[in-house]
């Protein structure tokens, strides 16, 4: 008596011979609004050994002048969330082409499979990567939007065993159906900046032409023998449509099937189903271990990355690290270190200083992170970063230096050192929560939490202002009498908040207490100026 199993085996092989087989491939070079430049084909073949049904997928990538940028992909399932991703990048130069499989939650980046349990722990088809490599373009095909004809070729070949365990997807994966979801997606703008790591985050797709849905004909994809069905950039889609249900087959197309088929027999010296699946199979292992039989490498080794990213990762761990130091700093500790240097605290200016340098601290410790984890300095991101590092050393330097002048015995006076640091801080603040966004987009933060942080970003820069506007209206009676300005009205200063646009002057200082408590105050005041002179020398 037959289980399920072995039922299921004896209708699959029925089917495929019965069932002719139809070339299925998918070509996109230009969408509604562009470039997408991508193309696949599939071959549905039944695994009589392991008794599964596995996709045979050829991707291909089209690159121009030899670009470096960029990623291409390939699903299954109706949308993004649940999908089985299949995504390229890589570089010409080096023959380099990674193939990531992912999968995501909703609409933001996806991740590698292994770092999805929480939203997946169902069965995992196994993902055999057979080549990925670079050619040269020899095709016919010229892009009229770029003006020129392709450079290199992305080509990647691996084999979905047991595709149809996939259940993440809304409505699934199925081995006979004739309208099979997928879903594709390119963008040719991102710079890996030497990364091509399976881990690596992608950013968004381009909008417009940059993603698109699909149905596929796995039904009559089905083939006896198992092989990596061809491409022909130059014709138009077959068994597969953009905007429903697959055509049904037409006589040329099976023709070309039956030629296909006839052809692979014949390599394979014409054997059974089972022969022509062990023979592909010895193939394919050959081609993917990267040796012949004898175990030398054969120069075709590549690596398979589906089968080694790692749950745990230091280096992403670090970059969170790196992120939580710089959002700590610029969205709440710099804001709060300028409330208070604004507010009529007595303390205000320690205050300030306190905040401010444990500010920088954590600042140093994330720049230090993310200096030494980055593979290269290419991104704007990092520029900017760099950028804002070396004005915030700068501000360091020149507020001590405009106190220290500020409270000596002669001192009491405006300085220019004081005004650059006002309006350094002014331009450093707003462009560091920039920076904090891209960089919460660079490591694929979903659009709720990057905008949340613009917002709250909006909103602290807008609080900050009318702070500033209520401090430079608190400007104490100075203009009705005017005082002589001594070390102790500068040391009134940075204890209380002063005007907008004279923050570093005097003006705030002859509000201070009356000429007799000035007077008890001097040799205190003359004791901190040689401290700070003291300190000045270190």
């Amino acid at each position: 008596m037959y289980n399920i199993s072995s039922l299921s085996a004896l209708l699959l092989a029925l089917l495929s011979i019965v069932s002719a087989y139809r070339p299925v491939q998918f070509v996109k070079h230009t969408g509604e609004s562009g470039r997408a430049d991508q193309a696949f084909s599939l071959v549905n073949y039944y695994n009589e050994t392991t008794q599964q049904s596995d996709l045979y997928v050829r991707m291909w990538a089209f690159r121009y002048a030899s670009s470096a940028k960029g990623w291409a992909s390939l699903a299954l399932g109706p949308q993004m969330k649940g999908a089985l991703m299949f995504i390229t990048y890589g570089d010409p130069a080096s023959n380099t082409l990674t193939l990531t499989v992912r999968t995501v939650d909703g609409h933001h980046p996806p991740r590698p499979i292994p770092e999805m349990k929480d939203f997946y722990s169902g069965e995992v088809p196994t993902v055999d990567v057979v080549s990925t490599r670079f050619e040269e373009y020899t095709g016919q095909f010229y892009q009229e939007k770029l003006q020129a004809k392709p450079s290199h070729l992305g080509v990647a070949e691996f084999i979905v065993r047991g595709y149809d365990k996939w259940t993440a997807c809304e409505l699934g994966v199925h081995n006979d159906t004739t309208k099979q979801s997928m879903i594709w997606s390119s963008n040719f703008k991102q710079d890996f900046g030497g990364d091509f790591s399976a881990e690596r985050g992608i950013d968004m797709h381009q909008f417009g032409l940059g993603f698109g849905f699909l149905w596929a004909d796995l039904k009559n994809a089905l083939s006896p023998v198992a092989f990596f069905g061809p491409i022909n950039d130059m014709e138009s889609h077959k068994g597969v449509n953009e905007i429903g249900d697959p055509l049904v087959p037409t006589t040329e197309e099976l023709d070309a099937g039956e030629n296909l088929i006839s052809q692979h027999k014949d390599a394979l010296g014409g054997g059974s189903t089972s022969d022509s699946d062990k023979s592909t199979s010895d193939s394919d292992k050959e081609v993917s271990d990267g040796t012949d039989k004898s175990g030398a490498d054969n120069g075709s080794k590549v690596e398979e990355p589906v089968k080694t990213v790692k749950q745990f990762n230091i280096r992403s761990l670090m970059w969170h690290i790196h992120g939580f130091l710089m959002t700590l700093s610029f969205l709440v500790l710099y804001p709060l270190g300028v409330y208070f240097l604004r507010s009529p605290r007595a303390t205000a200016f320690n205050l300030h200083w306190t905040i401010n340098s444990l500010s920088s601290v954590s600042v140093s410790v994330g720049a230090l992170i993310g200096f030494v984890n980055s593979r290269s300095i290419s991104i704007w991101h990092q520029y900017l970063g760099i950028l804002i590092i070396c004005a915030l050393a700068v501000q360091t330097v020149l507020g001590w230096r405009h106190h220290v002048i500020y409270i000596s015995p002669h001192g009491g006076r405006r300085t220019w050192m004081g005004a650059v640091h006002v309006w350094l801080g002014r331009v450093v603040l707003p462009m560091a929560m920039l920076n904090v966004a891209s960089g919460l987009l660079l490591r694929q933060y979903g659009w709720l939490t990057v905008s949340l942080t613009v917002a709250l970003a909006a909103v602290e820069l807008i609080v900050l202002t009318l702070v500033v506007g209520r401090a430079r209206t608190r400007r104490p009676a100075a203009t009705q009498k005017a005082v002589p300005i001594g070390a102790d009205e500068a040391e009134e200063y940075f204890q209380l908040a002063g005007d907008d646009d004279d923050e570093f002057s005097d003006s705030d200082a002859e509000g201070a207490a009356g000429d007799g408590e000035r007077v008890n105050k001097n040799a205190e005041r003359e004791e901190q100026a040689k401290r700070l002179a003291k300190l000045d020398k270190v």
